[in-house]
């Protein structure tokens, strides 16, 4: 009997332990969607006082320099690969550091580029990430 009541109790503390990561879980993801809402708004307005190759920089660092520690590791490696994808953009935005506007309105004009195919590849990595950022969050 001695021994059924401790596994129990015992059960029941991981039950509890369990609910407490998954709560902190669920706050690091809501994080770090709070704070990718306002740096992309950010991103969005600054390449319209510096390249975009720098816009993307500033970005990828503050993105890099969050918490993703209660995170879950599906999503951890999921914005990683995402940060990845936006830093993969600079391949091209390299190539245009006089273009100022907001972020959207250069994204349309590089797709009209020389550079047209290869920007438009690369902006899918970033949309294909994203994708799979949102999916990893539940």
């Amino acid at each position: 009997l001695i021994l059924l009541l401790g596994c129990r109790h015992t059960a029941e503390k991981q039950g509890n332990t369990d609910i407490a990561i998954d709560k902190e879980a669920i706050a690091c993801v809501k994080m770090v969607f709070e704070k990718d809402s306002i740096l992309g708004e950010i991103r969005n307005h600054s390449s319209e006082n510096m390249s975009l190759s720098e816009t993307i920089n500033n970005y990828t660092k503050e993105l890099e320099s969050m918490n993703f520690t209660n995170c879950p590791e599906k999503f951890r490696s999921s914005f990683k690969a995402h940060i990845t994808a936006w830093q993969h953009l600079r391949s091209v935005t390299d190539k245009y550091p006089a273009m100022r506007g907001e972020l959207h309105d250069i994204f349309a004009s590089l797709e009209q580029s020389g550079d047209s195919t290869e920007f438009k590849a690369l902006v899918q990595e970033v949309w294909d990430t994203w994708d799979l950022v949102k999916e990893n969050s539940n």
